[in-house]
């Protein structure tokens, strides 16, 4: 009767995913984090996937969109790998180092902020534009730049989205040509009134960081890229508390 119940106590989701983690398990198995379309954030086990590359295709790389079936228990936290796939391969990202980089550290930052167990689907499509974005040929726009806005882009899907438009702390209004402080960690424009902030910057530029949270493509110059990734992480620090450095 318990052997029943624990078979009727599984769920099996069929969903796209990207692997954001993978980390060696005793003799064979891997343990994966991964973002998926469907569950969100979630853990799981890919047993004897360090044993044979034919168990799951080759397919358990990150930067590629992966088509996965996991199997999921009542109580219990990891999830079960039971297959995967290559959906979407991106093979001009992973060939250039500068893409590569930006990728990994996107990922990075979806791995610290995306919730478990909560389909996102707003950290989803963002993520994956990122990717896409990356993989494009031509490479026409700086890998940074494309980072720096899907960071902006990712906060807004968080609720830790910058407000550049008033005060943090006091609700003032920011006229759109008058430059403003900007402390991230706050949630975006601090007045002088309130303390102000380290940070200034002019009512265009914080017009383009606002668009480029917006998910508008190209929206960002190529440099404000570092300002922009910088005030992402500050913020990632203090919504997420954990250090971004680590990887």
């Amino acid at each position: 009767m318990a052997r029943a119940s624990s078979r009727r106590a599984a769920r099996s989701h069929r969903t796209r995913a990207l692997l954001l983690r993978r980390v060696d398990y005793s003799d064979s198995d891997l343990v994966l984090t991964l973002l998926t379309e469907s569950v969100g954030r979630v853990s799981a086990l890919a047993r004897a996937a360090r044993k044979s590359r034919r168990r799951f295709g080759g397919s358990l790389e990150p930067m590629h969109t992966l088509r996965v079936q996991l199997d999921e228990r009542d109580g219990v936290e990891l999830l079960t790998l039971k297959e995967a796939s290559i959906d979407c391969a991106r093979h001009h990202l992973v060939s250039a180092l500068s893409r590569l980089e930006a990728a990994g550290r996107g990922l990075g930052w979806v791995r610290r902020s995306a919730p478990a167990h909560s389909a996102e689907p707003e950290t989803w499509r963002a993520t994956i534009d990122l990717l896409d974005r990356l993989d494009d040929k031509d490479g026409l726009v700086q890998p940074d730049v494309h980072l720096a806005e899907f960071g902006l882009r990712l906060l807004r899907a968080t609720g830790w989205g910058l407000d550049l438009e008033t005060c943090v702390q006091c609700g003032k209004k920011c006229e759109p040509t008058q430059a403003a402080m900007v402390e991230a960690a706050r949630g975006g424009l601090v007045c002088r009134s309130c303390g102000g902030a380290r940070r200034k910057m002019g009512g265009e530029q914080r017009a383009r960081l606002a668009a480029a949270s917006r998910g508008e493509s190209g929206a960002l110059r190529a440099d404000e890229a570092t300002l922009a990734m910088a005030l992402v992480e500050d913020a990632l620090r203090a919504h997420a508390g954990l250090e971004m450095t680590a990887r």
